[in-house]
């Protein structure tokens, strides 16, 4: 088999150096490092395949379950049945598709179609064709042994915590992203892997840590671990890796043709819908302002986008009271006035629970949030996510009534 070119990709135009890997087709036989500006490395990419690791902190990992099997259906389907969980439009996201798990559910990546978009203009304007694009999330090592897989550099810990998931964290924030996403009595171990430039004591957490240290740069790890069998490769749908197809799409033309009238037959059709559905929102968006004004003051600005929100929510919500909805939305209002600091980006209103993205400046906030609700029995909280970054901590929360 061929050798493999990995690349780590991070924000940097084409005249700065990039850390890169050569390997063969067994890692584990040797891992040869260098760093070179990335306009440089296409004298080396001729004969390998090409697999670039982008910063898993811009990809978010999910799970879905679509009652299908072929993968391009699964991955028709997939964004509208997650797009509750986005701020953001889905039209403006990229989703990729993972292996169908044993539970019947896929993994999938998500990430803003612009960020993977400037990724491959700025590898091609430098001569390289990817084969793979894989967050490092995913290139860390996964052996289903119960620990979690980390890796420690200057400035960066990244933690695979699941098969499909994990997060990224400043190290000042590692200990507590620890306790968030894994509160438990008997919290999972840790296997460390360290660059040599670490100066943390990464042993001083309190839980069963194992250091694996040595590794030059954070690209050695990355390649040595990587599976593409145990990762999602984000060059899915229109950014696939492409060849000459031509000699296969001739004899299809006239089949094509036809799906293509059928397909657009359907677009007029769901755009019928979404108008309909359209109309009859607009009648409860001035209620949904006046009463989301009455519970969160300080987020007036945001009313009528939230009110928006709101309004779906209910529509969504046929079958479930929708007392209960505003109810726990009258809780987060108290809680949030109880901790300022935390920033409401959207809320989302599904399966009996309330699902709250946020933003604030650090995750002590979040802690004084959760000694709220201990306070308050009549409502359950739970932390689905925190990520720090540079730009602060992005929180996601679930609100439910106790039973």
């Amino acid at each position: 088999m061929r050798e493999t070119l990995y690349i780590r990709l991070r924000d940097s135009g084409a005249d700065s150096a990039v850390d890169h890997a050569i390997a063969p087709a067994d890692p584990a036989l040797g891992v040869m490092v260098r760093s070179a500006p990335l306009s440089q490395l296409a004298a080396v990419v001729k004969g390998r395949r090409v697999v670039v690791f982008v910063p898993g902190a811009e990809v978010r990992l999910l799970r879905v379950t679509v009652p299908a099997r072929q993968a391009a259906k699964v991955l028709q389907a997939a964004p509208y049945l997650v797009e509750d969980q986005f701020a953001d439009d889905v039209e403006t996201l990229h989703f990729a598709l993972g292996p169908r798990q044993t539970d019947g559910s896929y993994p999938l990546a998500a990430v803003a179609r612009e960020r993977i978009e400037q990724w491959l203009t700025l590898l091609r304007n430098c001569g390289i064709e990817p084969n793979f694009l894989v967050p490092e999330t995913l290139a860390l090592p996964w052996p289903g042994d119960g620990s979690w897989q980390v890796l420690a550099e200057t400035g960066q810990v990244t933690a695979r915590t699941d098969a499909f998931a994990g997060f990224t964290a400043a190290p000042e924030d590692f200990e507590v992203m620890l306790q968030i996403a894994d509160p438990g009595e008997n919290p999972h171990p840790l296997r460390i892997m360290l660059t040599q430039d670490v100066g943390a004591d990464y042993t001083l957490l309190s839980r069963k840590v194992e250091l694996r240290p040595g590794y030059v740069r954070p690209i050695e790890a990355l390649a040595r671990n990587f599976r593409s069998a145990q990762a999602i490769d984000l060059l899915q749908g229109e950014f696939a890796v492409r060849e000459n197809w031509q000699r296969y799409w001739l004899p299809w033309r006239t089949a094509a043709g036809l799906a293509a009238v059928l397909f657009v037959s359907t677009v007029i059709a769901n755009a019928a819908y979404a108008i309909r559905m359209n109309r009859a929102a607009s009648a409860q968006e001035t209620l949904n302002v006046e009463r989301f004004q009455n519970l969160f003051p300080s987020e007036s600005a945001n009313a009528a986008l939230l009110s928006e929100q709101l309004a779906g929510l209910l529509k969504r919500g046929q079958g479930h009271d929708a007392n209960s909805l505003f109810l726990l939305v009258q809780h987060f209002g108290e809680a949030q006035a109880a901790t300022p600091g935390l920033t409401l980006k959207t809320l989302q209103f599904r399966d009996g629970a309330l699902f709250l993205d946020l933003t604030g400046s650090d995750l002590q906030i979040l802690e004084k949030m959760r000694d709220w609700f201990s306070a308050h029995p009549g409502v359950r909280l739970e932390v689905q996510s925190a990520d720090a970054g540079a730009s602060g901590v992005q929180i996601r929360l679930k609100l439910s009534l106790a039973s």
